[in-house]
């Protein structure tokens, strides 16, 4: 039966500042801690080193566990005969008997610490995913602000365009022709009023 763990992104702490990743194969420097804990007795399983390409792929869930216990699969547990991984569960033969949990007054500082760092990063998760949708919403919105808004200016042009005509039309009139107009205009505004 696998273990509930909990992993943590940790700053590196002032006397590992010399450790190097756990995960390449290269000797590359440390850029975090990443802790895991037993999620029911917050006792530490394991305390690995990442650099920050590492890092990377740890929050894009990109690291392979071990089967038995669930904690994840670094360079330093690869057998150098065989090639194969030994996870220290095998290594220590530790049992998969189910544990019980820490009592509230039990608990390390640490534990409680890291919980909290791992409950924010989820809010922060979740906040982002939102803002993400926000940000969507607000493109969509501007979008169909940008096509009204020409829509209007096309439809203001086109009317501004209809009255230029209308007045190069009546600047080639004659005076009379003017007048004629107006009177026919008068009348029909009469003739609209009767029928009312």
């Amino acid at each position: 039966m696998k273990e509930e763990l909990i992993y943590t992104i940790l700053d590196l702490e002032k006397w590992n500042q010399r450790a190097t990743c756990r995960f390449c194969s290269g000797l590359k420097k440390a850029f975090c801690q990443i802790r895991t804990r037993n999620k029911v007795t917050h006792s530490i399983v394991e305390n690995d080193y990442a650099c920050e390409s590492c890092k990377e792929k740890f929050e894009n869930d990109e690291f392979p566990k071990c089967e038995n216990c669930g904690r994840l699969k670094t360079e330093i547990n690869i057998n150098a005969l065989s090639g194969k991984y030994i996870c220290n569960c095998v290594r220590n033969n530790e049992s998969q008997q189910k544990e019980l949990p820490i009592l509230p007054h039990e608990e390390r500082p640490n534990a409680f610490y890291e919980r909290q760092i791992n409950g924010l990063r989820e809010e922060l998760a979740i906040a982002e995913e939102a803002l993400e949708i926000e940000r969507e919403e607000v493109a969509k919105f501007h979008e169909k602000s940008k096509e009204w808004s020409e829509n209007q200016k096309k439809e203001l042009l086109d009317w501004v365009k209809q009255l230029e005509t209308e007045v190069e039309k009546l600047k080639k009139q004659t005076p009379q022709e003017l007048i004629n107009e107006l009177y026919s205009c008068r009348k029909k505004n009469k003739d609209f009023g009767r029928t009312k």
